[in-house]
């Protein structure tokens, strides 16, 4: 009796992972074109571009001198530390002077009123802004030369916050793949989400106005909330605005990772993910792992063996996956097996351990989600890049 149940259950689990599986590949195909058609925007208002910086990281150089070739026709550049110097900011104000045509200034920005440190960053910028529209870059971001003005074109009167799809791009290592394997498939996810209508503050890149990040309650309304990019589109939606992906994707430079960098923050965005989403419980019907392990558990009702079942989800799983990045022109190496099964250990690792700990490793100190820094005696951790 109990193995009927177990073989119904994982029928009915495979089933529906399957078909979530399938409508994702079709929506993240769509994606480009649906958005593009919702994207009707046609003023081009100067734009405020903030680069928050802290370490420098793998592609530092290549993602920050993206910014200054925009094609876009009026914008400044600000760049911003806790800092005073650092390896990062003399790499900046290399590129600086390498482009004096394009307007850019320095800040120091060490508040300490946000829990995230990322908001703490964009305090001063935030402030000294001439513009109203203001885009926000991670310093691993790369941008093509339209990216400026195709971000604009999503930003309609009813939209509160415009956001980019990260695509990771030229991982160095074999932990470097596996993280890449995990940004692209959750790229996949959000690009559906996109077609869907939904939206989520993805803070890797994004474009808002400042007078509705004002009239949202500014830094204060938003500090409470270790990820600055979900409470800002919480916070602008609290307007009746929305939070909308834009029709072209970004880069994210992965360069050379250590698989414990990339546990650290997989689980910082389970944590995250966590205290901001309901829909978090329900992550592990996008993997094909559990999938997998419900077809074999559902193989007795068809008359399979468990682990021809098992072997044929994931397998073909795998190049389903494979032939939607081929598509998209995405992340594809002899590496791309081991990474997707590397991929679904880590991630299940990480969804599991972001039910029990609020602690989080960012830039190479401890925090908790809930209250920010940890105190000095608490903050040792591995050394960590920001992402």
């Amino acid at each position: 009796m109990a193995a009927t149940f177990f073989s119904f259950a994982g029928a009915i689990w495979w089933c529906l992972a399957i078909a979530l599986f399938l409508l994702t590949l079709a929506f993240g195909l769509a994606q480009p074109l649906v958005q593009r058609r919702r994207a009707t925007a046609s003023a081009q208002p100067p734009v405020s571009a903030i680069l928050p910086i802290k370490n420098l990281d793998p592609g530092f150089e290549t993602a920050q001198a993206s910014i200054f070739t925009q094609t876009y026709p009026d914008y400044e550049i600000l760049i911003s530390a806790a800092e005073v110097d650092s390896p990062a900011l003399s790499a900046a104000r290399r590129l600086a002077a390498a482009h004096p045509s394009r307007p850019c200034r320095f800040l120091q920005s060490d508040s300490r009123l946000a829990v995230s440190p990322k908001l703490n960053n964009l305090a001063a910028p935030l402030t000294e802004a001439k513009h109203d529209v203001v885009m926000t870059k991670d310093s691993n971001i790369t941008l093509e030369p339209e990216t400026m003005a195709a971000f604009l074109q999503n930003l309609a009167p009813d939209v509160g916050l415009v956001v980019g799809t990260p695509v990771a791009v030229r991982p160095e290592s074999v932990a470097g793949e596996i993280e890449a394997c995990l940004i692209n498939a959750h790229a996949r996810l959000l690009l559906s989400a996109s077609v869907l209508g939904l939206g989520f503050g993805v803070g890797k890149i994004m474009v808002f106005r400042r007078s509705d990040f004002d009239r949202a309650g500014g830094l204060a309304a938003m500090s409470g909330n270790l990820a600055e990019d979900t409470a800002i589109s919480m916070g602008l939606a609290r307007l009746g605005l929305k939070t909308v992906f834009a029709h072209r994707t970004v880069a994210q430079e992965i360069g050379f990772r250590r698989l414990s960098d990339v546990y650290h923050r997989q689980v910082r965005w389970s944590v995250i993910r966590r205290s901001n989403v309901l829909s978090y419980p329900l992550e592990p019907l996008a993997s094909p792992l559990p999938a997998a392990l419900a077809a074999a558990l559902a193989s007795p009702l068809a008359g399979y063996p468990a682990f021809t079942a098992f072997c044929v989800t994931l397998a073909g799983w795998f190049c389903a996956e494979t032939a939607f990045a081929a598509a998209k022109g995405w992340r594809i190496s002899v590496w791309s097996p081991v990474a997707f099964l590397g991929r679904e250990v880590l991630a299940l690792a990480a969804w599991l351990r972001g039910w029990t700990t609020h602690q989080v490793i960012w830039a190479s100190s401890r925090f908790d989600a809930r209250r920010g820094p940890a105190p000095a005696s608490q903050k040792s951790a591995p050394t960590q890049k920001q992402g």
